[in-house]
């Protein structure tokens, strides 16, 4: 018996980001493109008639998404069911809250036919035909995480995926740097499953012969520059696998500039050509220079770079100062602020057990991310 499935993740319905710029609706158009991200692999699932779907956690960028996130959210999920997919869901550190008493959002599936949505801090079993899927959604804390990992087991006999949102233990570059991720051990992704579907880590990533992160389905930071998006195509035995690539908005990286020894019309022109070498129209747009002296960094032709880059969608410039730490150049003094008071108070907090140098790597990611 073959089973083909997509395995999709991440689709953070309800982020927006990098600037505020509206739609002709009135809706942030981040937030729109994400939206249409989703759309497009509801699309593409539907045209590969799949035996069934799973989503590998983080439907939603947030605990409580809006009114309009969530009407949107059921009608795509309803596309899939009303074109006889099923869809199994678990739930994923963005949209799992924090306290039981807040209530899941995942919860307003429970009465969809041919939707199964897993969100209750515990390992469940979904059997579609005589298939097996086992769930590890995220859990309310790492103490119930640590239990479930003893109810992870194939069911025998018949064909097994496992479900998790996470990071693959021991591999730094899986982690999102987020407070709440949650770790997934070896001995429970090397279980003896078919196939296990990872959500989380926002990269198309082959972890090991029947490991796969799906990756997300469009981008949300500077972090994921180069990545394509998308969905995958898994059939079980084997697996066999086919990433099929979803269009989304161009996030570029034009090429750094080195400031050293320049004067300021050997830089102005260097950076009035750098944005000349490529159609910025509607893209997301990062420019990096280094090692400014303090009279070109306080001189930069701002103007002229506004005027060049009027036509992106977004564009951020990091300018580093010789001999310096990066200096994001609109928000520099804020955010250097910011993270300075940071340390000050969490040096001065008496918290036991607390892993400071991971909150401070943390604590800068986040910081750094606050103008994208």
């Amino acid at each position: 018996m073959s089973i083909r499935f997509i395995h999709m993740a991440d689709t953070h319905l309800g982020a927006g980001g990098f600037g505020n710029k509206l739609s002709k609706n009135g809706i942030n158009q981040r937030e729109e493109d994400i939206c249409e991200a989703f759309r497009r692999a509801v699309d593409k699932t539907i045209e590969l008639r799949p035996d069934f779907l799973i989503h590998a956690g983080d439907l939603f960028h947030m605990v409580r998404p809006t009114n309009r996130i969530i009407n949107l959210a059921i009608k795509e999920i309803l596309r899939l069911t009303y074109a006889g997919i099923p869809v199994v869901i678990i739930s994923g550190n963005h949209d799992a809250p924090k306290q039981r008493a807040v209530g899941h959002v995942l919860s307003i599936f429970e009465n969809l036919d041919n939707v199964f949505p897993v969100y209750r801090s515990k390992y469940e079993v979904v059997k579609l035909r005589d298939i097996y899927i086992g769930c590890l959604p995220h859990c309310l804390t790492p103490e119930i995480l640590q239990e479930q990992f003893e109810h992870v087991h194939p069911e025998l006999p018949g064909l097994n995926i496992l479900v998790a949102h996470g990071v693959a233990a021991g591999i730094e570059k899986f982690s999102m740097a987020e407070i709440s991720e949650e770790e997934i051990p070896s001995s429970v992704l090397g279980s003896g499953f078919d196939y296990v579907a990872l959500g989380h880590y926002h990269k198309y990533t082959r972890v090991q012969e029947d490991i796969f992160y799906s990756g997300s389905t469009e981008r949300l930071s500077f972090g994921e520059l180069g990545e394509q998006k998308g969905i995958l195509e898994v059939e079980i035995p084997g697996p066999t696998t086919t990433f099929h690539q979803i269009e989304v908005r161009d996030m570029i990286e034009l090429e750094t500039i080195d400031a050293r020894g320049m004067d300021y019309e050997q830089l102005e022109q260097i950076i009035l050509n750098a944005l000349d070498s490529e159609d910025l129209t509607e893209k997301i747009v990062r420019l990096k220079i280094t090692n400014l002296t303090e009279a070109l960094y306080n001189n930069l032709p701002v103007r002229d770079i506004k005027s060049k880059t009027s036509g992106a969608f977004f564009f951020k410039l990091i300018a580093e100062r010789e001999e310096a730490q990066a200096v994001h150049l609109e928000e520099s003094m804020k955010f250097g602020r910011l993270l300075d008071e940071f340390k000050a108070y969490l040096g001065n907090r008496p918290i036991p057990n607390l892993d400071r140098e991971r909150l401070l790597v943390i604590a800068e990611k986040y910081f750094s991310d606050l103008d994208e």
